[in-house]
């Protein structure tokens, strides 16, 4: 039985909460903030109060003042929460860069649920089926990713691609996603590297990060990746490792020295990062005569808000060939979530698409003409959503991840 451990390191954030609801129904059009809690739109007339934070934080006071335990069927609740952050950028925040209150400092809701979560897990009320599967195959020595494949698919597409060294300055994390489900942007990304003329390395073998594991709760679970990995990464002498998933890049620049209570021995790049350097250097030989496209990208929840990476996606964007760059009404701090992230893909599918129809939906409101993102898990709920949609709205415009949008300009 839990004894709350994790919940009661965030007592003081708990009860901080003064229940004004603006994580569930804040519109301040002035800047740009249309609505919170993606959860609780997309579940419409049924979203009562625990369907976002306000009620999840009355319900957490009620807990650690012993009136409600922990369950199998809070579980189901909780779970349905894509933990991407919009409430804390609007908790206690007047919205003037000017007047800035100390209370909205004191509240990280993501790190308040992920506690929860952490308890939930400590108790044996979850992961729930869906997560356990994925916990098990991401620790299971013959796949170690929560995809159910063996290692060994994992690296086929390497064998490609001559810019594959076996030692070079950058070492290539290249997650679970992209190279089991999303296998032709790794080409793509390759093909830009190559374009570039820059070699990468790989690890000799990774291992999922654990990201999905962290944001299920299951800290436990994820101990041995994290150590196999920086021993590969050390192993290899690598002093700057970059990824092209979110997730990944969050996880290994946030959680594991976090978790180990040391800074890593590297560097931790997204691709993005890359990218902007080689783009900047002229190392991208762009064909000049692309045809003008006028794209809006979408800000990944691990890359925007959990870890303020704003700016440099767009830059790389901007400066494509033929290229207007035209933002959403939601941009930057104030995105709307894909629906994909805290686990909600894997356990509430369903939940995961309305939220990205909404977002899909707002893309062509802006007038793009394609919808554009650096985040895997990302591009595969829009994806999934964008194909069960009206033919005539598909029409209006393409989802693409910006690897394959940048190799498309070669």
């Amino acid at each position: 039985m839990s004894k709350l451990e994790n919940l009661k390191k965030q007592w003081e954030a708990i009860m901080s909460c003064m229940g004004c609801g603006d994580c569930g129904y804040a519109i301040r059009p002035a800047v740009g903030r249309f609505l919170t809690c993606p959860v609780k739109e997309a579940k419409g007339d049924e979203a009562f109060e625990i369907w976002f934070s306000r009620g999840r934080m009355n319900v957490l006071k009620s807990i650690l003042e012993g009136k409600i335990p922990l369950s199998k069927d809070l579980a189901e609740f909780v779970y349905q929460c894509s933990e991407c952050g919009n409430c804390t950028e609007v908790c206690h925040q007047t919205q003037n860069e000017h007047i800035v209150l100390n209370t909205s400092k004191w509240i990280d809701h993501v790190e308040v649920w992920n506690a929860l979560r952490e308890d939930l897990v400590e108790a044996g009320f979850a992961p729930l089926e869906r997560h356990q599967v994925l916990i098990e195959y991401m620790n299971n020595p013959e796949m170690r990713n929560p995809y159910g494949e063996v290692k060994i698919d994992k690296t086929k597409w390497a064998s490609e691609f001559s810019n594959i060294k076996e030692n070079a300055d950058l070492v290539f994390f290249t997650g679970c996603t992209m190279p089991l489900r999303q296998v032709n942007t790794l080409r793509s990304l390759m093909k830009i590297l190559e374009a570039a003329k820059t070699d990468i390395t790989l690890l000799d073998e990774e291992w999922c990060c654990g990201s999905i594991a962290l944001r299920i709760g299951d800290k436990k679970a994820v101990m041995d990746s994290i150590y196999h990995n920086i021993d590969q990464i050390k192993n290899i002498g690598g002093k700057e490792i970059f990824t092209a998933c979110a997730g990944c890049y969050r996880t290994l620049n946030k959680d594991y020295p976090e978790l180990l209570g040391e800074e890593l021995p590297f560097r931790v790049k997204h691709i993005t990062e890359i990218l902007i350097d080689l783009i900047n250097k002229d190392q991208i030989p762009f064909n000049q005569g692309s045809n003008p496209q006028k794209i809006t990208y979408h800000d990944p929840c691990h890359l925007g808000r959990h870890m303020d990476l704003y700016e440099i996606p767009r830059e790389v964007i901007a400066k494509l060939p033929g290229v207007e760059l035209v933002e959403m009404k939601r941009n930057r701090k104030n995105a709307w979530c894909c629906g994909a992230g805290g686990g909600v893909k894997s356990q509430f599918a369903d939940l995961a698409m309305e939220i990205s129809w909404e977002r899909i939906k707002e893309a062509i409101e802006s007038g793009a003409d394609i919808l554009t993102t650096s985040c895997p898990f990302c591009i595969g709920n829009f994806k999934d959503a964008y194909e069960q949609m009206d033919p005539k709205e598909q029409e209006k415009i393409v989802v693409i991840d910006v690897i394959d949008l940048i190799a498309s300009k070669i």
